[in-house]
């Protein structure tokens, strides 16, 4: 079983990268989970990264970010002001809901959770919540509440955890991991279970050493494990613009080799919520991604 996480992280990538994904996964009648962030696009303030992050610019370097990405939005939030995301379009919100898709919540600012998360204080990543919560509200009314959260870059700590906790989710996917686990903070239990990203991303697999699209392909193409849930991160971005043949191809060879698909709410649903393992949020790096990430059981590192 595959779970496709489509994660919005600018602007660019939910106007021209969200459209032709939706047509695509309309045509192969495959239903994905979507991610979106609502606030402002401060892409152009992640250039501290090649300072702060071991492995950063190498990883821009080999993956042609500028090209990913696009110049006008590595300055969003500097040089240029940063544009609102989803709360500027719901119509894609909705769009992405009546085709039959899952729509998550992502994060308020993607650059701040990501960069800043280590040094925020419960109320401040509070308010981002708020934020995020009232921009989904704005867009899809008052009753509207997000089914799940995926934490930006897989960034998480305890006291985002102990945050996200009190929130009306009905899981989270914030980790890399295995398998689907309860997340404890301390003492503290997630009341929901987690769904961590269990497959190695594109863009990652792209910045390893001797890696080819083909090569990469291949890699992709036989990842899947039977008999478990398999979680595979996409970024508009990168799979809906630069890349999106590239995903075209992977979409159509998984369907062809019998894997079915599954969004990230019924996986959720569907779990015995006496699951067989609870874990701690701890970090490490992966291969091909610069920075740390967080990770839950299972994660080989």
């Amino acid at each position: 079983m595959i779970c496709l996480k489509l994660d919005i992280d600018t602007r660019r990538g939910l106007d021209q990268g969200l459209p032709p994904l939706l047509s695509l996964l309309k045509d192969e009648g495959v239903a994905a989970s979507v991610y979106f962030t609502m606030g402002p696009d401060e892409s152009g303030k992640a250039v501290r990264r090649v300072f702060t992050r071991k492995g950063f610019l190498k990883k821009m370097l080999r993956t042609n970010a500028a090209k990913m990405y696009g110049w006008r939005t590595m300055l969003y939030g500097t040089l240029l002001p940063a544009p609102p995301v989803g709360e500027a379009r719901p119509d894609l919100l909705k769009r992405t809901a009546d085709e039959g898709h899952e729509i998550g919540l992502h994060a308020w600012s993607h650059v701040q959770w990501q960069d800043c998360l280590d040094s925020m204080s419960g109320a401040q990543i509070d308010l981002e919540l708020d934020l995020a919560f009232d921009a989904w509200r704005k867009a899809l009314g008052q009753g509207a509440a997000p089914a799940g959260f995926a934490a930006p870059a897989w960034k998480v700590n305890d006291t985002a955890l102990r945050c996200l906790f009190k929130r009306p989710f009905s899981y989270i996917s914030v980790t890399r991991g295995a398998e689907p686990v309860i997340l404890r903070a301390g003492e503290d239990a997630a009341p929901f279970p987690e769904l961590p990203t269990t497959l190695p991303t594109l863009d990652e697999i792209l910045a390893w050493d001797g890696m080819t699209l083909d090569k990469a392909f291949d890699f992709l193409a036989q990842a899947p494990v039977e008999g478990r849930l398999n979680v595979y991160t996409l970024h508009t971005e990168a799979e809906g613009l630069a890349l999106f043949g590239f995903f075209r191809r992977l979409l159509r060879r998984w369907k062809g080799d019998g894997h079915a698909f599954l969004r990230l709410d019924a996986a959720a649903a569907g779990l015995n919520r006496m699951l067989p393992n609870v874990s701690s949020a701890r970090n490490g790096t992966l291969a091909g991604r610069g920075g740390a990430v967080s990770a839950s059981c299972g994660c080989g590192f």
